[in-house]
């Protein structure tokens, strides 16, 4: 049980990694469309940050039911890689989108943030529901009884904590500037695949 929750760890260290390159990609990206300005950046965190939050309320309900929540996180992450890599795609409906608004409303700035939170808020849901369901689906596969969530709880986060730190310098400084924004969010969603087929092949073998 001690290597299954070891590993368990590690696959969340990178499944935190990933996503912090996600976000620091999906940031450059969409300032790309909207502007860096203060409103379009609140856009951007405000869509992520509330997707994660959706996410962690819906898939901790789901985790409840479902008979092997690390099945369910193993198959969230897969999913993840499937939206993630499908991004570029939407981004660029919503950069076609904006442009048209733009066009029409400029002269209406507060019309216009409206549009711009809108569309952020639909660039980013379906990862950041799916990212957000993960920590719950594994706090539950790890706490066997209720009180042992709170401690489970916080070795997860801090374990997602850590390889967001790592993700976000290494999006930062290193992938972006060697690979570009459309390779760097491969590498994501490498390590998200890897760490949904770790999940799946564990709950296999439990």
């Amino acid at each position: 049980m001690r290597n299954r929750r070891s590993a368990i760890i590690a696959i969340f260290i990178l499944s935190g990694a990933s996503g912090l390159i996600y976000e620091v990609v999906w940031s450059r990206q969409l300032v790309l469309v909207f502007g860096n300005t203060t409103q379009a950046v609140a856009a951007i965190l405000t869509g992520y940050f509330g997707g994660m939050a959706v996410g962690s309320l819906v898939g901790g309900r789901v985790a409840d039911r479902v008979r092997s929540p690390l099945r369910l996180y193993g198959t969230l992450e897969l999913l993840l890689v499937a939206v993630v890599l499908a991004t570029p795609f939407l981004f660029s409906l919503i950069r076609s989108a904006y442009g048209s608004a733009y066009s029409s409303l400029v002269d209406q700035p507060a019309l216009l943030a409206g549009i711009r939170f809108a569309l952020a808020l639909l660039a980013l849901a379906p990862a950041t529901v799916l990212m957000g369901a993960t920590l719950p689906s594994l706090s539950r596969y790890l706490a066997r009884r209720a009180a042992d969530l709170g401690d489970v709880f916080g070795r997860l986060y801090a374990a997602n904590t850590f390889g967001a730190i790592v993700g976000s310098a290494a999006a930062g400084f290193v992938l972006i500037e060697l690979l570009g924004l459309s390779d760097s969010l491969r590498v994501g969603a490498a390590g998200s695949a890897i760490a949904g087929a770790t999940a799946l092949v564990l709950a296999r073998n439990q």
